[in-house]
């Protein structure tokens, strides 16, 4: 009950958020890229994402304003948030200078630094082979940085037909969720960090119900949220699935389809195209399925049952990082020897021919 309350404030508020910008007239313009002939919808909604985070904590958490761990990732947040929205205000024609992408990862490197040193968090933990590790902050923060960066672009990048960003996000944060209330809870008895692991759990639920709601804006869509609130929530979720314990790492194999695309797409880039990682195409994983012949609905629904199937193996594997070690390789082995076998030995076109505006 009490999570469906919060979706249903969460729906209200975004509501608001559609219909006072439909009302601005700031909508978006649909093109020939690989949208559907359509009517512009209210867009740059990530500023009510943003907004919403704020109310829904206020209203259901407000004790959580207090903990360095949620003032952190605001933190963080805030800038990504800053920069995403004057990089999409010059997008739209608002502004005339252009948000160099150097810039935009340098703040984005900036705000997980930002976060991670403001939730406290020193000498992090991580459990590798059985052997517990000790990671000093000087390389915490840096390797953080670059998992945040790597998480929001992945997340992003597969963010190309309506929706399928924010169903994966919402994946992403039950994960989190699941693997706290009913693998680290149950399986473990001791604890030194018990408020924070109930905290983070709060916060994911929280992020997930946000995430859901908006997933089902962007259906149709009756709106977008654009970079500002994608970026905003994988910025999230990558920063939960650190700071809340170590087997929360587990979430890489969850949400391993998005993060093997991602490699998989820098690689081709790089070695195949010859080009930078960051320029973008349409070479993603929902690209490549609609270039075989893939309608949309099809694409998004083996996206998100694949994240599915793969949570949920992970959460019937309970505290056994063996088995998921196993699951995780295995998948490697085959979307990378499909890939390989398709796109490389057999020569299918990897991807659309439509240029990138």
């Amino acid at each position: 009950m009490y999570a469906l309350l919060m979706i249903v404030v969460i729906s209200l508020l975004a509501r608001g958020g559609l219909l006072l910008f439909k009302k601005r007239n700031l909508l978006d313009k649909p093109g020939n890229d690989l949208k559907n002939t359509r009517k512009p919808v209210p867009t740059l909604q990530g500023v009510f994402v943003y907004l919403i985070t704020f109310v829904v904590l206020a209203m259901f958490y407000p004790d959580f304003f207090s903990s360095s761990l949620i003032q952190g990732f605001l933190a963080g947040g805030s800038l990504i948030v800053v920069v995403e929205l004057f990089a999409e205000l010059e997008y739209m024609g608002k502004l005339q200078r252009k948000i160099p992408p150097r810039l935009r990862f340098v703040v984005h490197m900036g705000a997980a630094r930002l976060a991670l040193r403001m939730s406290g968090i020193s000498d992090y933990e991580f459990i590798l082979f059985e052997q517990v590790f000790i990671l000093p902050n000087r390389l915490l923060y840096v390797a953080f940085s670059f998992r945040a960066v790597f998480v929001i672009n992945a997340v992003n990048w597969i963010d190309g037909i309506y929706s399928q960003g924010n169903g994966i996000l919402t994946i992403g944060f039950f994960t989190i969720f699941a693997l706290i209330q009913w693998v680290v809870l149950r399986h473990y008895t001791e604890f030194t960090n018990l408020e924070t692991l109930l905290l983070v759990k709060q916060l994911a639920l929280m992020l997930a119900a946000i995430s859901l709601v908006y997933t089902v804006i962007e259906y149709k869509p009756l709106g977008l949220i654009r970079d500002v609130g994608t970026m905003f929530l994988a910025f999230g979720l990558a920063y939960l699935s650190v700071v809340g314990w170590t087997k929360i790492g587990t979430i890489i194999v969850a949400l391993s389809l998005v993060i093997f695309d991602a490699i998989w797409v820098i690689w081709y880039r790089v070695r195949i195209l010859k080009k930078s990682p960051m320029k973008g195409d349409y070479t993603h994983i929902h690209h490549r399925l609609l270039g075989l012949g893939w309608s949309r609905s099809e694409v998004r629904a083996f996206v998100w049952i694949f994240s599915l199937v793969m949570m949920v193996l992970m959460l019937m594997q309970g505290a056994n990082r063996l088995h998921k070690l196993i699951i995780f390789s295995m998948m490697a082995l085959l979307f990378f020897g499909v890939n390989t076998y398709l796109f490389l030995h057999k020569k299918v076109p990897c991807g659309l021919k439509e240029k990138k505006e």
